[in-house]
């Protein structure tokens, strides 16, 4: 009678162990990851890290990066619907990673995160929202922009004017991170990014893509430019 206690408790232990077989954490000098997949492993996280980085000239803060079993759970951290399959929070830079980040769409998706957690930490606000996916998207590597349906697409009156992404209908969120991205391909073909960075630490960098790009009409040469892209 006296080990029935002791089975149980073994019991127990045993079905927790098996619940997190597949689950670890993973530490390095820019990011702490809580609950990282097995098939994750410390050299892959790292050379994201050093790529973005060296691209981005800035060592990162370390931040705290959290990986969510269940769409259900990921979604309980933040109030933006389904769409989201990654986040990092402006508050306190922290990563999460819902269950469709997987082993394939990994490195794009967490040199994104990346992007934005170096953008707080030493752009500030200088980078305006409007470009800031698009910024993320480029120096990620994340997906290529579809120019022949963003022609099909009703402009905007003020490209400036794009808000958050996950705020609008899905053909919205598609449109914003697509324009996003072909704005910043636009001014890379007129202006150095790396340099047009480094004149933005701390300063708006809007008056950087008008002075140091030479862009005076921000909406008139995208026109331009996506008309061209998709022919």
């Amino acid at each position: 009678m006296a080990r029935k206690p002791q089975c149980a408790l073994f019991f127990i232990m045993y079905f927790f162990t098996f619940l997190n077989v597949n689950a670890k954490a993973i530490q390095t000098n820019a990011v702490n990851m809580s609950n990282a997949p097995e098939w994750l492993k410390r050299v892959r996280a790292e050379k994201v890290i050093d790529r973005i980085q060296m691209h981005l000239e800035w060592r990162i803060r370390r931040v705290q990066a959290y990986w969510y079993n269940t769409q259900i759970d990921f979604e309980k951290i933040h109030s933006l619907g389904p769409t989201p399959v990654a986040l990092t929070k402006r508050k306190d830079q922290s990563m999460h990673f819902g269950p469709r980040v997987t082993t394939k769409n990994f490195d794009s998706i967490f040199g994104h995160e990346l992007v934005h957690v170096i953008f707080r930490q030493k752009h500030k606000k200088a980078i305006p929202k409007w470009l800031e996916e698009g910024l993320a998207n480029y120096w990620a590597k994340q997906g290529r922009v579809n120019y022949k349906w963003l022609a099909t697409q009703p402009y905007p009156k003020d490209v400036r004017k794009l808000t958050h992404p996950y705020k609008k209908s899905n053909a919205l969120i598609k449109y914003h991170y697509m324009a996003s991205q072909a704005l910043i391909e636009m001014i890379a073909s007129k202006c150095d990014l790396t340099n047009l960075l480094r004149l933005s630490v701390e300063r708006k960098m809007e008056n950087y893509i008008h002075t140091y790009c030479e862009i005076k009409d921000i909406n008139k040469s995208f026109r331009a430019w996506v008309a061209k892209k998709s022919k």
